[in-house]
């Protein structure tokens, strides 16, 4: 039974992703529609099949669509627990449970900076599980005075002409006066290589653009700053002609 939860579950999920960048919206009916839509598509099966699916699996306590949105937007709006409530009723295995608590997780509002920062749902268990080593890998890439070094550093090395590890761009050659001395800090070393002892050095450090920086930290595993620059060169060369 735990494909049709791992549907609803992810329904419920693409919904709320919506629902958070659009809290205004006076109805889920057409998130819930794009939801249904894109899971039929990732699974290679028909949008009816996914909704058939989510009935057969609910029913006798859920009989229609509408009323399956209507609980989801109380939950969403008022944190209502009746739709969770019916989907742990249904649920048949540990690994149901586990996937509609994780479903009705609601990040604190602390977090979610947090979790943007390093392209995370706040809501994901690879956040939950990982957020204090992500606090502290924050903490060391953003330690003022050694980043102020470096910068001084990469800026001497280049003659004032410091550019981006990846792709290099230049904040100077882009934004003239304005974007002189500027280039942002990234750590080299993943997050589960970092104690709460451990010392940092300039050469732990590389200077990347804003850019850059956000693509690094994108997606998980986290790619190096080696292998982000092959990307960029794989790309100049494929635009290049």
């Amino acid at each position: 039974m735990s494909a049709k939860t791992e549907q609803i579950v992810e329904v419920i999920e693409e919904v709320r992703e919506t629902f958070r960048s659009r809290p205004n919206t006076a109805s889920i009916w057409p998130w819930r529609l794009k939801a249904t839509e894109s899971i039929a598509e990732r699974r290679k099966i028909s949008q009816q099949s996914v909704n058939d699916k989510l009935l057969r699996k609910l029913r006798p306590d859920i009989s229609s669509l509408s009323q399956f949105d209507r609980l989801l937007q109380n939950w969403l709006l008022n944190d209502s627990e009746e739709l969770k409530t019916i989907l742990l009723k249904h649920a048949h295995s540990s690994y149901d449970r586990e996937l509609i608590n994780n479903a009705f997780y609601k990040a604190p509002e602390t977090d979610i900076p947090l979790a943007e920062e390093f392209g995370f749902d706040p809501n994901e268990n690879t956040f939950k599980e990982g957020k204090e080593q992500l606090r502290l890998h924050l903490i060391k890439e953003r330690n003022r005075h050694l980043v102020s070094l470096a910068k001084r550093q990469w800026i001497e090395q280049s003659k004032g002409k410091i550019r981006c590890e990846c792709c290099g761009f230049s904040f100077l050659e882009a934004y003239g006066k304005v974007g002189e001395g500027f280039i942002e800090a990234h750590h080299k070393f993943p997050i589960s290589s970092l104690a709460s002892d451990t010392v940092m050095k300039i050469s732990d450090l590389v200077p990347v653009c804003s850019n850059c920086h956000s693509m690094l930290h994108r997606h998980r595993p986290w790619l190096s700053n080696e292998q982000l620059k092959d990307v960029c060169l794989q790309q100049k060369t494929k635009f290049a002609g």
